[in-house]
């Protein structure tokens, strides 16, 4: 994935979770507000590793020396990203349908991203 796409996905996502915050805390109070934010914060930073393991990938595949341990953050990504959730539920301190709120903020601004790239295509 490309460093400018991946930095515009997760700066328009940050600017979308703001009024989803809101109507979280609206709808659910402070723990709705709270899991939109970290979802949105999950989907996003989740977002950002992928970028860089397929970097990773790529240049495993150009031929160019790659530390032989990042197949292994591949998996240690996905601990960490259950292991946050599981936390943040088991916490009570997060509404669940905030915490999916914000977690389901990435495929919109990807389809806009996608859109706003068709634009310069077509």
């Amino acid at each position: 994935m490309g460093r400018e796409l991946i930095r515009w996905v997760v700066a328009a996502g940050a600017a979308g979770l703001l009024p989803l915050a809101l109507a979280g805390y609206i709808a659910a109070g402070l723990p709705g507000a709270f899991g939109v934010l970290a979802g949105g914060a999950i989907a996003l930073g989740n977002l950002w590793l992928l970028g860089r393991s397929s970097d990773r990938a790529l240049a495993l595949l150009a031929g160019r020396h790659v530390h032989p341990l990042w197949v292994v953050s591949l998996g240690l990504r996905y601990l960490a990203l259950f292991g946050v959730l599981a936390a943040l539920l088991w916490s009570g301190r997060v509404h669940p349908v905030g915490l999916i709120v914000g977690l389901s903020i990435l495929p919109p601004v990807l389809i806009a991203s996608a859109l706003r790239g068709s634009r310069g295509v077509a």
